[in-house]
């Protein structure tokens, strides 16, 4: 039993720092974009989100399925693999919601049903929501992508939403 507390907690801590740090690198870019000038060069720092985005999948898919991999080996139970994957995915949605910030930042039209005079915290919430219900396939369509850049980033959350729930589930169960 100790042993099983053990794991837990050492998994929660192990994201909790690349939470941290994917969050911190994040934030990090999105003040350095408002301090050299988004505006001047909007597509530059697009490109540059797109390709941080499609970055940050690869490594949370291949770091997912090889914490997996080590949870099937040392014989854990269903709950490790549920803990693993609500945290990844909470990883998944706050780091596309910030994906999704720093895009309204460049594009101040980029999506529709947000309201740009507000402030950073309320903007956040809104694109939070959204990357909530798009990566649950929900789509109530309050909040839509109209900019190209904003719906590529938008499909690549749709995407590891898919790979997450659909082969992390069949991986386990199939080795199991």
């Amino acid at each position: 039993m100790k042993n099983n507390a053990l794991s837990k907690i050492k998994i929660i801590i192990s994201l909790t720092k690349e939470f941290i740090f994917l969050m911190g690198l994040i934030i990090a870019f999105f003040m350095i974009m408002n301090v050299w000038g988004h505006q001047g060069n909007p597509n530059l720092w697009a490109s540059v989100v797109v390709l941080f985005s499609i970055a940050k999948i690869y490594y949370l898919v291949s770091h997912t399925f090889k914490k997996l991999d080590v949870l099937i080996e040392d014989n854990h139970s269903f709950n490790h693999m549920l803990l693993l994957l609500g945290a990844i995915i909470t990883i998944i949605v706050f780091s596309f919601a910030m994906d999704y910030l720093c895009i309204s930042e460049i594009y101040t039209e980029a999506f529709s049903g947000i309201q740009y005079g507000q402030p950073v915290v309320s903007r956040f919430s809104n694109v939070l929501y959204f990357s909530v219900v798009t990566f649950t396939t929900v789509g109530y369509g309050d909040i839509a992508p109209i900019a190209p850049v904003a719906k590529l980033i938008t499909v690549f959350e749709m995407i590891s939403a898919f790979i997450m729930m659909v082969f992390v589930f069949s991986k386990y169960f199939r080795n199991k």
